[in-house]
């Protein structure tokens, strides 16, 4: 043995060989591989104890009408804002029998669960990699490579294929699920912000404790390849690893770790609070941070002329929504159409209020266009967001005054010299 320790190439917990398809130990344990990339690609291996094959003959089948909400047809979002209300399953299910669809382009798509009732069954997304959020709730997301504990604010990250289970805890379960078809992942980061902004890598939870099973029975997995749901039997428990390598791994990531981007005098865009890119997606967070001194601290009117936007509200004030929106609830802002703050907000900033802190957490996911709302999320929007920015048709300060212009004139004129509180001191001075 040698006298010092090393880290190896890759990650590994368990019985494992000294490198991959190589080694006596191999006519022992059985060797499966996780690749993404036609094996070019990120890879793991789980070193079983019986053969990842060994399903019952005869036993495998297509389960129709499985997730029903999950395959809910899409339509066009056309120009219409919506924001959904708090889903209510309408008969118990567990995380993925009740799985529903609520907003998708080509490459990814935005689902909300909120399970009741336990899983008996292990599951294999083939499709996409799924980008879990857990609004409500808490519990452990067993894996092929160990336990994951989870709660409130977590990200779970679990990849295309990975068998998997959630244990929900107790008490009342909420999560928005995002599947990304064409890729996983990626951690955000720019050149000028560096690599630990708005989070660090360090920062993900990755499992390291084996809870192998050995363990005899009949244990069902079920595999979704897009809208087909198969179910297929094992004689043994498939977590039955007792060691594993590689990087194409399942983790956490608590949303309390962002650290987020702001600037004193002038407002961060959206864009400038994303964690993760995936094709075809952004993901943001927005959480407590301070509030700019200088710059403008409501969003400014936009139009995202090449996403639609939509926004999970997990807790705080949303001090843009003006009291229109509430916990758990969802937006959708389509390509193109304005939107901005709700009037009462922007009647805060004009008369010249200023918080310290945003007191929120809200998740932004960002569709590359086209995209399209489903069904059951078009019963969940509310008839009347539309006209929360009314006001700014019927208050006085907002609407049509003949002496408009003249007066926008005069207040510029006297703001021509204006700057920052924050410039340095004038040699003059």
């Amino acid at each position: 043995m040698d006298k010092f320790e090393y880290f190896s190439g890759l990650p590994e917990v368990g019985i494992v060989p000294r490198a991959p398809h190589v080694g006596p130990l191999l006519q022992h344990v059985h060797e499966q591989e996780h690749g993404r990339g036609g094996f070019a690609g990120r890879v793991s291996h789980t070193y079983h104890l019986y053969p990842p094959n060994n399903w019952l003959p005869g036993e495998t089948l297509v389960v129709e009408d499985w997730a029903p909400h999950w395959e809910s047809p899409l339509r066009p979002l056309g120009g219409v804002h919506h924001a959904l209300g708090v889903a209510r399953p309408p008969e118990p299910s567990d995380v993925y029998r009740g799985m529903a669809r609520l907003v998708a382009n080509a490459t990814v798509a935005m689902n909300v669960t909120a399970p009741i009732a336990p899983m008996d069954y292990f599951f294999e997304h083939h499709s996409a990699t799924l980008v879990v959020f857990v609004h409500e709730g808490g519990g452990t997301l067993e894996t092929l490579f160990g336990p994951i504990a989870y709660g409130r604010g977590d990200f779970l990250v679990v990849p295309k294929g990975i068998p998997h289970r959630f244990e929900c805890a107790a008490g009342p379960q909420y999560y928005w699920v995002y599947e990304s078809f064409a890729g996983d992942p990626e951690k955000s980061e720019a050149p000028t912000t560096g690599q630990f902004i708005t989070h660090s890598r360090s920062d993900y939870r990755f499992p390291r404790t084996l809870d192998t099973r050995n363990e005899a029975g009949r244990f069902e997995i079920v595999s979704k390849v897009g809208s087909v749901y198969t179910r297929r039997v094992h004689p043994t428990h498939p977590f039955d690893v007792v060691g594993w390598r590689g990087d194409y791994l399942p983790y956490r990531f608590a949303v309390e770790d962002v650290r987020p981007l702001t600037a004193d005098r002038s407002h961060v865009p959206p864009s400038g609070h994303t964690v993760f890119t995936l094709p075809g997606c952004y993901l943001c967070v927005f959480t407590v941070r301070a509030a700019e001194k200088e710059g403008m601290w409501l969003p400014f009117f936009h139009r995202n002329l090449d996403y639609c936007e939509t926004i999970g509200y997990h807790w705080g004030d949303f001090f843009s929504r003006g009291g229109v929106i509430r916990e758990g609830m969802v937006t959708v802002h389509p390509v193109g159409l304005p939107h901005g703050p709700q009037p009462a907000s922007l009647q805060v900033f004009m008369d010249g209020h200023r918080p310290t802190l945003h007191r929120e957490v809200g998740i932004m996911a960002d569709f590359a266009n086209p995209a399209q709302i489903s069904e059951y999320a078009l019963g969940l929007s509310q008839v009347d967001y539309m006209k929360s920015w009314g006001a700014y048709t019927t208050d006085p300060r907002f609407t049509h005054r003949a002496g408009r212009l003249g007066e926008v004139r005069a207040v510029a004129e006297g703001l021509a010299d204006a700057r920052d509180e924050l410039r340095p001191p004038s040699d003059a001075a």
